[in-house]
C-alpha cells in the first residue's frame, strides 16, 4: 500500500513539476539595466546557454522530498540523463527494484507503473503546451541548469538577445521576446552561476532553484534542485538531493521501448493509482 501511495504521490508531484510548469514574475525591485553590446550579452551568457561538450551524460542517485499540500514523504531513486535524448527519473522500494519512472523524451513524456506494466504517453504539441513553447528542450534545460528559451532548440544562438539587469546583488536575465510562458533567470553578480529559474503561465507560478554546485569535468552542476509551484489550491513542492554523480553513460536504456507494457490514458492511469491508493 505504502508502495502504490509512493508512485502516486511522485506521478503527480512530478507530473505537476514539468507539464504544469509555470512561470514567475519577478517581483523584486531592479536596480538598473545593464547597457551592453549584443556581442557583450553573447559573450557573457553563450556559456549559461551551452552544454559543456565534455559532459553528454548525468547519472545520480536521487533523495527526493516530496511536498504534496502538507502531505510529505521521501522517496529514492534514479536520475539519468542522456543530451538531448532523455531525462528519465526513477522510484526505487527499498532502494532496490524500480517501481516507477517518468521520462521526456523529444518525442514525449511517459509515466510509467512498472508494477503492473502500464504506460501513459504525453504529447508536448497538444493545447497549450505548443502555443507556451514547453517542449523537451525546456525540461533538459532546467534539469541541466541552463538558459533557454521556449520553442528554441540552441539556446545558446540568441544569448545577445537576452536583457540584462541587477537586482538584488544578483543579475536578473529575461529572453527578449517572452511568450506565453514568462521566463525569469537569476544568477551571481557575475552572471557566471545560473542559480534560479522562474516560470510563470497565467496565475501559476513555479520557482526552481539551484544550490551546492559541485564541478564534474569542467561542468559546475547543481547537487540540490528545489521546486514549488503555486496558484492553484494545493501547495506543491520537491527537493531533489543528488549523490553518486557520474558522467559516464552506463548504456541504460530509455523506456520508450516498452512493447511488453500496455498503453492507458493518463488521466486513467492517474486514476487507477488514486483508486489504489
Amino acid at each position: 500500500m505504502k508502495t502504490i501511495k509512493t508512485i502516486t504521490l511522485t506521478a503527480s508531484v512530478l507530473l505537476t513539476l514539468t507539464f504544469t510548469l509555470t512561470g514567475c514574475r519577478s517581483t523584486r525591485s531592479t536596480e538598473g539595466r545593464a547597457v551592453l553590446t549584443k556581442k557583450q550579452r553573447s559573450e557573457l551568457l553563450t556559456p549559461l546557454a551551452q552544454y559543456p561538450p565534455d559532459v553528454q551524460a548525468i547519472i545520480a542517485k536521487t533523495a527526493i522530498t516530496l511536498d504534496y499540500n502538507g502531505y510529505p514523504v521521501d522517496v529514492k531513486g534514479r536520475l539519468r540523463m542522456r543530451r538531448d535524448e532523455a531525462v528519465q527519473m526513477t522510484v526505487t522500494a527499498l532502494g532496490l527494484m524500480e517501481i516507477a519512472a517518468i521520462e521526456f523524451t523529444p518525442n514525449g513524456a511517459y509515466l510509467i507503473d512498472k508494477v503492473n506494466k502500464r504506460y501513459a504517453r504525453f504529447d508536448y504539441t497538444s493545447g497549450w503546451m505548443k502555443l507556451a513553447g514547453i517542449n523537451f528542450n525546456t525540461v533538459q534545460a532546467l534539469f541541466w541548469n541552463r538558459l533557454f528559451i521556449p520553442g528554441e532548440k540552441d539556446t545558446w544562438r540568441h544569448a545577445a538577445d537576452f536583457t540584462l539587469t541587477g537586482t538584488g546583488g544578483q543579475c536578473l536575465i529575461e529572453p527578449g521576446r517572452q511568450r506565453m510562458l514568462k521566463c525569469s533567470f537569476y544568477t551571481d553578480v557575475d552572471c557566471r552561476k545560473l542559480q534560479q529559474t522562474d516560470l510563470r503561465i497565467q496565475q501559476y507560478v513555479a520557482t526552481w532553484r539551484y544550490g551546492q554546485f559541485d564541478s564534474i569535468g569542467t561542468y559546475t552542476y547543481p547537487t540540490t534542485h528545489d521546486v514549488s509551484i503555486s496558484g492553484s489550491s494545493r501547495a506543491i513542492g520537491a527537493r531533489i538531493g543528488l549523490s553518486d554523480i557520474s558522467t559516464l553513460d552506463t548504456g541504460w536504456k530509455s523506456s520508450t521501448d516498452l512493447s511488453r507494457y500496455k498503453e492507458v490514458d493518463l488521466e486513467q492511469l492517474m486514476s487507477i493509482l488514486n483508486m489504489i491508493r
